[in-house]
Parts: structure tokens; sequence; C-alpha cells
């Protein structure tokens, strides 16, 4: 079934003279028209928000507070991608909307999705392209898979590698199952209660793959949610940031100088993980939680508070060593990001960068010291060598942050056309 957009817009107060009720109407989005009530006969105070009734195509979504409810006109057609009518909260002051569920059973090839958010963000979502044209996901959601996953002793469930892979390989590309807004204004078991409602409507496959993901506490009250904190990667969409839940990329445990990096797709709603440096078989494939560039007690701190475990890792296993170097690599930057007339970088500061990071592990960071050995040797009228550094940088940022990012188009300029950036033989004149 799919919801059919309403025109017709309810803005004024009116009386319900047969039941006594006072209505107040508004409208939740273009896909439905919803009308708040408070009731004042005892006899007609209903029961929780789960529990609703359809007449027609008339939805009653009952409020938390037992003398309110909201009513939802729906009808059905092709046009919307939604599945299922949405599945709302009362009005919420604090948000000045609802918040909805909305599932979409087929998208990403079957896969499904749930996305628990205001009616205004669904819109958005809802004219994204994968929920138009299912052919821009081609290849994402392959079962092809060069990785296999295994439980590790203090890790869980980890992802590892089947075969021998390079810097440079796509590793995975998948859709989230669910997206939740990041709007903390529910108390826990209301909130509980309606990501449930999104994890119930998905295919049973989907379903299961979620539940079958880590927790980090034992309450089985809040389940739902202790899945979404133990594994969730951060999405914009609409310019809000949204939870998502993306199950196989969810099994990639941390490192602080990780092999693999990722970025998100927000525009195709799709997760990519590349390889950034060899792996061999059966070797254990990672990601960073957090920025590696930070003295180890910040980073362990950070670990700890949001994530619940301690790392030890390389970099915090030889904590004195890197944190020493760390202020070396600070120190490089600044210099390097020196243009005044007086400056006193050289290239040979750049190719130390380069030479720290790598010798730490930080191969999926490469981003910024390629950066900076791209500009630097730019700016003493070393093209050559320009752009080959921008071509490593543009590589490394596609694997961070994705080609459309911003950064991925400057070194692309340069490496084309080094001689036209400002940065041509700056330091020399």
């Amino acid at each position: 079934m799919k919801l059919l957009p309403l025109t017709r817009t309810i803005t004024r107060r009116v009386k319900h003279c047969a039941l006594g009720l006072s209505l107040v109407c508004h409208t939740i989005s273009p896909i439905c028209a919803a009308i708040s009530f408070s009731c004042s006969n005892d006899a007609l105070r209903w029961l929780a928000v789960e529990s609703c009734c359809t007449s027609g195509n008339t939805l009653l979504h009952y409020a938390s507070d037992p003398s309110q409810v909201v009513v939802v006109y729906v009808d059905f057609d092709s046009s919307s991608p939604w599945s299922y009518p949405p599945f709302c909260t009362p009005y919420l002051e604090d948000l000045a909307s609802e918040l909805c569920v909305y599932t979409n059973s087929s998208f990403g090839n079957g896969r499904g999705v749930s996305i628990f958010t205001t009616p205004s963000i669904a819109q958005k979502f809802a004219t994204l392209q994968p929920f138009r044209d299912g052919t821009v996901l081609e290849g994402v959601n392959s079962e092809r898979r060069r990785w296999h996953t295994r439980k590790l002793p203090g890790k869980g469930q980890a992802m590892m590698a089947t075969t021998k892979l390079e810097r440079g390989d796509h590793l995975t590309a998948f859709t989230p199952v669910l997206i939740v807004s990041m709007e903390k204004i529910l108390p826990i078991h209301d909130n509980e209660r309606f990501l449930r409602k999104a994890i119930d409507q998905l295919p049973p496959n989907t379903r299961s793959s979620y539940l079958a993901l880590s927790r980090m506490y034992s309450n089985p009250d809040v389940f739902v949610q202790d899945i979404l904190k133990s594994n969730a990667f951060e999405i914009q969409v609409g310019g809000k940031m949204h939870l998502a839940i993306f199950p196989e990329p969810a099994r990639l445990n941390h490192d602080c100088a990780p092999n693999a990096q990722y970025y998100l797709d927000a525009s195709l709603l799709t997760h990519h993980v590349y390889v950034t440096r060899p792996v061999v078989e059966d070797e254990e494939i990672t990601i960073s939680y957090t920025s590696p560039l930070q003295q180890t007690k910040y980073r362990q701190s950070h670990l700890m508070d949001s994530f619940g475990f301690n790392c030890s890792c390389s970099l915090c296993a030889n904590r004195a060593a890197f944190d020493n170097d760390l202020e070396n690599i600070n120190r490089i930057q600044s210099t390097l990001g020196d243009w005044a007339e007086n400056s006193t970088a050289t290239c040979e500061d750049a190719l130390e960068l380069i030479r720290l990071y790598k010798s730490h592990g930080l191969d999926s960071f490469l981003d910024l010291p390629y950066g900076f050995a791209a500009l630097t040797y730019n700016s003493f009228g070393d093209s050559r060598r320009a752009v080959r550094y921008a071509r490593l940088a543009g590589e490394a940022v596609r694997m961070k942050n994705g080609p459309a990012a911003a950064d991925f188009g400057l070194w692309e300029s340069i490496a084309k056309e080094p001689k036209s950036h400002w940065s041509w033989r700056y330091r020399l004149r």
C-alpha cells in the first residue's frame, strides 16, 4: 500500500458536537492531514500510542496521554514511496512537529528501510533518487564478498578478509536499514516503542540482520535503542543529522590506525568502505571510530564514553612514542600551512610528514599530508611532484569523503593544471 498526497489542508478549529470533542486541526505533511483533539469525557479515554484502529481511510493513533488522540486521514496509491501509513507521535511542542515512522519495504532491491523522523524531513528523503529510481543502486547491497565475519576474543564479531586486498580496493557498498532523527525529545520507553515499530515493518531477513547486531547493555526493555547506540553511523539528510544502521559495516571494529576508510553518500543513502593499505587473507578489517590525530588520553576517553571500551591498538599500546610524534606532526603541519612571507616550510617537511603518518599506520588519513606535499611542491615550482601528490591526495579524499567532496575537486584540478593554482611558485616570489 502507498500513501496518496492530500491536497486539502485543514487549518481551522472545529467542534465535533456528536462526541463532545474539541478538535484542533493542523497538517502533518502533504501526505497526511492530522487532527489532534482533547477529550474531557472519561468514557472516551483510549489507550497508548501503539493501539490504533482503521476505518476506511482513517487511521487513529492514540497518544501516550490517554486524553489525547491523533486522527490521520490517508489514502493509498503508488505515487508515494512508503509501504505503510506513517506511525506518528502526537504533536511535539519542543520540536514543533510530530515524529513518524516511515517504511519502504522494497528499498535497496528488497532490503527495505525504516525512517523515524519529522514529516518535513520524510518528504526530503522521498525526493532522493534511490526512492524514485532503484536502478541507481545497481551493485549496492551485493552478496559478492571479499570478507566474512568471525567472532574474535575480546572484540565480538569482526569483519575478516577472505582474500588479499590492496590499497584502493572498494570493499563494500550498502544502504541503511534504519535511519533515526537525532532529536532527543521522547522519553526512552516511548522512543523504544516507535523504533520497534520501525524494525517490525522491515522485511524478515533485514529485521533479523538488525537484531543480530551487538549491544553494549543487557536491558531487554530498550534493546532496539541499545543496538542503535552501539552500531550507528551519522548521516545528514534535509539539513538534519540522523543515526543510521548499516548491518554489514557495523561489523567493522575500531583501530586508531585502521586499514580501511569509509564515507557516506547521503544523496544515495549508501555507505562505502575502501581498503587503505595492503591486507592479507584472514586479517581483520578495521576503521577508526575517532580522530587518531589526538593525544592518546583524549582518544581513549572518547572511545570509553561513546562506545564503552578501552582501546589496545598499536597506537595506544605505544602511547609515549606516538604522542611524541603527534607533537611533531602538528608542528610540521603548522609550518606547511604557514603562507606568510617569512615561512620556513620546505619540501623536506612535507616528505617527513608523510613518513610520520605511514610509520604509525595512518594510511587512512593520508589526504592531509599528501595535500600538503602537493601544495608545497607546487609552491616551489616542481609541477611533476605536485601532480603526483595531488593525485594521491585526491585518491585519499575519495576513499575518506567521496568523489563529491570539495577537496576531491581541488586535487583533481591541481593534478590537471598545477600552474593555474594560486600556489604555483608562491614560495619563490
